[in-house]
């Protein structure tokens, strides 16, 4: 009798377990020999944003003047260097961007030189090498795109000015930003 009592208390909480999980069930009762007995499911699933930005060559040391010959009548110089390269995988529409973060170059200055805070809109970036826009701390555009299992390569080209009367010697560096986000 305590087994029965057991059996059926354990009987009611699998019952009772089985329909707060939403059971659903299928009876026949039927001496016909073709029958069938249906239960509707549904499946579900959640894809997140799946987005990756491999960037090649993250330390670019830009041209600069080596000699008073290099700079024009009006103490300017210009050069172009070859930037790093990006690709972008993703299920859904993207944009890369590009920002400084800060408004100006830090500056070691050599021995007996000034320091130059030198503007970071003096150097320019492209991906096509044409079509030139200023670095900012304000991100940009580069690029952007559709889902892709694997964008074209896209190269970064700067293009920076040097002025002789406000460049002084030593080092310059800046901490520049690739961003991939889901416009």
């Amino acid at each position: 009798m305590k087994r029965s009592i057991q059996l059926l208390v354990l009987s009611a909480a699998l019952t009772g377990f089985g329909s707060v999980a939403g059971a659903q069930s299928c009876s026949i009762a039927s001496t016909n020999n073709s029958v069938n007995c249906t239960v509707s499911t549904t499946l579900s699933t959640t894809v997140a944003s799946l987005m990756n930005l491999t960037l090649n060559g993250t330390t670019v040391t830009l041209v600069a003047p080596t000699a008073v010959t290099d700079f024009n009548v009006a103490g300017l110089f210009s050069s172009t260097t070859t930037g790093p390269t990006f690709r972008v995988k993703s299920n859904r529409s993207y944009r890369v961007q590009v920002s400084t973060d800060a408004a100006t170059f830090s500056h070691t200055a050599a021995t007996g030189a000034a320091n130059y805070a030198k503007p970071v809109a003096e150097v320019q970036h492209a991906t096509d090498g044409v079509t030139f826009t200023a670095l900012s701390t304000t991100p940009t555009d580069l690029a952007s795109g559709s889902a892709t299992a694997l964008s074209a390569m896209s190269s970064v080209t700067y293009k920076t000015a040097y002025d002789i009367t406000k460049d002084q010697p030593g080092s310059y560096t800046l901490g520049v930003t690739f961003t991939l986000i889901a416009p």
